[in-house]
């Protein structure tokens, strides 16, 4: 079986060791040495990157029978290996996995509340969406208050303010009983405990720093209820700082563009806001008054069509929303008929009559779709009622829409 070299010093970044086997995983060569200092990426946290001899490592997980394997860019051509870990990334993953058993236990310690469920993405990219990288743990409480977020957030970072010391070391059945572990271990045997002193105690076989202080600090970025769970989205270490100067920078733009200082951001973005809400609710009614005086001047140049004067429309640029409106505003009044359409990203037709007529308006509007359609489109959907029926299909030119509205009422 592989010595895992990762549990007794989880800073070794150079390691030397012999190949034990070779074969190929999924087509890629493969081995697996007597000895390893690379984590395999089990129990969530992220397996490391790397290099043997210099060829890169493509993958490293813990086979059924507990074998390390070690997926590589290229055969190796010597049995005798050098391993170099990819630092940054294992100390990062170290970060992210001593920061969550703190603020693990300080969710308990404070609230009450067991970790369910974790999850660890493998990186942190930058200029991503706002929580990519961001580490989640989840709660079996959907009251997760932000208040309560805020307790654990202060125990945990009091645990790293205080540099306590993070240990590991094994013990058999005869001495587990005497250990507070936050949850019962998941093997039998011989378990190694990471202790963070005298604040929580796992059954874990990762990777970890050697004190708090190296997670340098925890931040909670989201609360999401997820039906009677809470998601709790948080970055320790490197990626909490990295996350601090992107909201830090967004601060500072923000704060230029509307001059103003950072404390005052939110007072002035309310002011932008509420101003906001009472131009567009300004801009609706005076585009209300708009259609009424369009609908009035399209109804009064209306050619009378029999017992109508129709008045038949098309327009690009206009949504269904919009000629739906124009065309019911032209049905107030009476003895009109509106046969309009809106090319917009699809086509909109809206055929509406006043009350005083009884033309069916679904027929009509059957006929122009079926007229729109093209030859192996499927076909149109639209219905309504006599009075005011309307329907859509894939965008057309609006002068090809117009000559059909035309056509019909010649």
């Amino acid at each position: 079986m592989t010595a895992r070299l990762y549990q007794p010093n989880s800073f070794a970044q150079t390691f030397t060791a012999h190949i034990a086997q070779s074969f190929l995983h999924d087509g890629k060569p493969a081995v697996i040495l007597n000895e390893t200092a690379f984590y395999p990426g089990v129990g969530g946290q992220p397996n490391d990157a790397g290099t043997l001899n210099g060829v890169a490592l493509l993958d490293v997980f813990e086979r059924e029978d507990g074998e390390i394997v070690h997926v590589l860019a290229a055969p190796l051509a010597d049995e005798a290996v050098t391993g170099e870990i990819a630092w940054p990334r294992r100390f990062d993953h170290m970060q992210q996995h001593s920061g969550q058993h703190i603020l693990s236990a300080a969710f308990v310690k404070t609230c009450a509340l067991d970790t369910i469920a974790v999850h660890m993405p493998a990186d942190d990219p930058d200029g991503a969406a706002a929580l990519a990288g961001a580490c989640t743990l989840d709660l079996p409480s959907a009251k997760v208050s932000a208040e309560m977020a805020q307790r654990a957030e202060d125990a945990a970072n009091a645990v790293i303010f205080a540099d306590t010391p993070i240990v590991a070391y094994e013990v058999g059945d005869a001495d587990l009983s005497a250990i507070p572990l936050r949850k019962p271990p998941k093997v039998t045997g011989r378990i190694r405990i990471v202790e963070v002193k005298d604040f929580d105690w796992s059954a874990c076989g990762g990777t970890h720093v050697r004190s708090a202080g190296q997670i340098g600090q925890i931040r909670i970025a989201k609360l999401e209820k997820r039906g009677n769970e809470t998601r709790v989205y948080f970055r320790c270490g490197g990626r909490a700082l990295r996350d601090y100067r992107r909201a830090s920078a967004i601060t500072a733009q923000l704060a230029e563009l509307l001059s103003a200082g950072p404390m005052e951001l939110a007072s002035a973005i309310t002011r932008l806001k509420d101003d906001a809400a009472a131009r567009h609710k300004a801009l609706q009614e005076a585009q209300a008054k708009l259609l009424v005086y369009e609908a009035k001047e399209l109804a009064e140049a209306a050619p009378a069509r029999g017992d109508a004067r129709v008045v038949a429309r098309a327009w690009a640029g206009r949504d269904a929303a919009h000629i739906r409106a124009l065309a019911k505003a032209i049905a107030s009044q009476p003895g009109m008929m509106a046969l309009l359409a809106g090319v917009s990203e699809k086509t909109a037709l809206v055929f509406a009559r006043s009350g005083d007529l009884s033309a069916d308006m679904r027929p009509l509007l059957q006929d122009a779709l079926a007229k729109l359609q093209e030859p192996g489109e499927p076909a149109p959907r639209g219905g309504g009622t006599p009075d005011l029926a309307q329907g859509g299909l894939a965008k057309r030119d609006a002068d090809a829409v117009q000559r059909m509205l035309d056509q019909m009422v010649s």
